[in-house]
């Protein structure tokens, strides 16, 4: 008996070092942790509650390649060790509604340019895949939370290793308002496209993916304004920027891809803005001010 318990030590210890080797080594001068917390944010720094992250999932990338997934200790932080000679990097990406968003697990190597959410088509419970035409049957998008905490050798520890790692809302808002519609144009059956969208965020913060046409539900109000519903969507790529086109009878009648000044249509991140058209022109703005009953021309 006393043999066999030997034997099983031993083959126990045999396999402990490949488990812990990443934290312990013969030599610890090139060892680094962390200890981060995730805290979830406005854009302008109001500190949100957790649970509105979702199920929050957090990687590691080192060098630039996915290393593994790290899980929350019950402290609610995520504890970190790796070589500091190295960078590293922490993404928290965190989903709303699992039926529009689905997260894409990173495979071992995989890059910070690869993509780690997408949304999904309708109908399908399947991630958008790669089209020739661009995706018009994508689910209403809930939200999706993202940030990441790096490392770059050198770097000196913060508050004796203590870190947070600040998570932001990826979405934006848009819909469409259109005054005198019917007075210029005559009645018929209206409807609105919105293009220049993307269907996937990357785990470096970037928007990719396939393109998106949306095509928002709108209608007549009691004093004849046109407008669509609100819709969630992915903030504009880097050199992407919105094109709205208006169709009568499945005609187009206009198409625009920049406001009054000639600047082109974008969406940032937690933005909530409408275009708003009247007939000849094009502004973008907050959804607030158009709600309080500003007048644009």
């Amino acid at each position: 008996m006393k043999i066999r318990q030997i034997l099983i030590t031993c083959i126990l210890l045999a396999m402990l070092p490949p488990l812990i080797s990443s934290c312990i080594n013969d030599d610890d001068s090139f060892r680094v942790q962390y200890n981060v917390g995730v805290r979830l944010t406005t854009r302008t720094g109001e500190v949100l509650p957790d649970s509105l992250a979702g199920s929050v999932h957090a990687y590691m990338f080192i060098g630039g390649r996915y290393s593994n997934e790290v899980a929350r200790e019950p402290d609610g932080r995520y504890h970190l060790c790796f070589d500091n000679r190295q960078t590293m990097r922490l993404v928290a990406v965190g989903l709303g509604s699992g039926d529009s968003v689905q997260l894409v697990p990173p495979v071992l190597g995989d890059s910070l340019g690869s993509i780690c959410a997408r949304l999904r088509r309708l109908g399908d419970s399947r991630s958008a895949t790669r089209a020739a035409d661009a995706i018009t049957e994508i689910t209403p998008m809930s939200y999706i939370c993202y940030g990441s905490f790096s490392y770059t050798p050198g770097d000196a520890l913060r508050n004796s290793n203590f870190a947070t790692l600040t998570m932001t809302n990826k979405n934006a808002r848009i819909h469409i308002v259109i005054r005198n519609l019917l007075s210029q144009m005559g009645p018929g059956n209206y409807t609105v496209k919105l293009q220049g969208f993307r269907s996937a965020l990357a785990f470096d913060g970037s928007i990719k993916g396939d393109s998106v046409v949306y095509e928002p539900h709108g209608g007549f109000n009691s004093d004849g304004v046109f407008s669509t519903d609100i819709i969630n969507v992915l903030p504009t790529a880097n050199g992407e920027n919105v094109t709205f086109t208006l169709y009568k009878n499945d005609n187009p009648v206009f198409k625009c891809s920049t406001d009054a000044t000639g600047d082109p249509i974008t969406l940032s991140p937690e933005d909530d803005k409408a275009i708003v058209v009247d007939v000849v022109n094009i502004n973008v703005m907050p959804w607030s001010d158009v709600n309080n009953g500003t007048i644009f021309y």
